[in-house]
């Protein structure tokens, strides 16, 4: 694959919020004590695993400390919105959205870093969980836990950027870093998945012309913990 030096745009493109088919919102806690494990001895755990069915209070305190957004300007590279999350992203622009689809047949929700709340899409859940079920066993051999799909607003980077396909793939690898860090932080497990996702965006009803997948990670809870 060819891919071109990124560069900032001379002349910035108009882009626009996308408005995605929300059937329910769930306002999330957000978390009031943090581990007090230190990032050497998080280093030093960190592996990947796939383990136990993981509750999704666990999976939102995780989405918060590595995602969720904890500061936020309404104007900067190229005119448009950016954001802080531990997660950096190109430009601040904080263009990889996560969808979550838990291992319990529920509909897939979609993290709002924001607000730090889960939005149920509107999406033919049986056929959402097929294909989850499929493309992870392909990687991992098992199942379990909860699946998060990146899946990058590729029209946000394009607005402020030329040649945007590195950046698009190194904002997904970032987030699938911190995510994984922050997981053993949390005492889950955390494993990256290898591949990139792109039959899930048409069952999530998102045009592709838009949106590219960047792949994923699944989150479960380790098997040493329960015994």
């Amino acid at each position: 694959m060819r891919t071109d030096e990124p560069k900032p745009r001379n002349m910035p493109l108009v882009w626009s919020p996308y408005h995605f088919a929300v059937v329910t919102s769930e306002v999330l806690t957000r978390p009031d004590s943090c581990s007090s494990r230190s990032f050497a001895d998080v280093i030093a755990k960190r592996r990947s695993a796939v383990g136990d069915p993981v509750d999704l209070n666990s999976v939102a305190e995780l989405l918060w400390y590595a995602v969720g957004w904890k500061g936020y300007a309404s104007c900067g590279r190229a005119g448009l919105p950016i954001a802080w999350a531990t997660s950096p992203s190109s430009g601040g622009l904080q263009s990889v959205n996560v969808v979550c689809i838990a291992d319990d047949g529920s509909a897939p929700r979609l993290y709002d870093p924001v607000n730090h709340a889960f939005l149920t899409l509107r999406a033919d859940d049986e056929l959402v969980h097929t294909e989850n079920r499929q493309s992870v066993l392909s990687v991992t051999g098992l199942q379990s836990g909860c699946t998060l799909r990146f899946i990058s607003d590729r029209s946000k980077i394009s607005a402020a950027y030329d040649n945007v396909d590195s950046l698009v793939f190194r904002d997904g690898g970032a987030a699938l870093a911190t995510i994984c860090l922050c997981a053993e932080w949390l005492r889950l497990a955390a494993c990256p998945l290898g591949f990139l996702g792109s039959a899930m965006l048409p069952l999530l009803g998102l045009p592709q012309d838009r949106f590219q997948a960047v792949g994923g990670v699944q989150i479960s809870r380790p098997r040493d913990a329960n015994g």
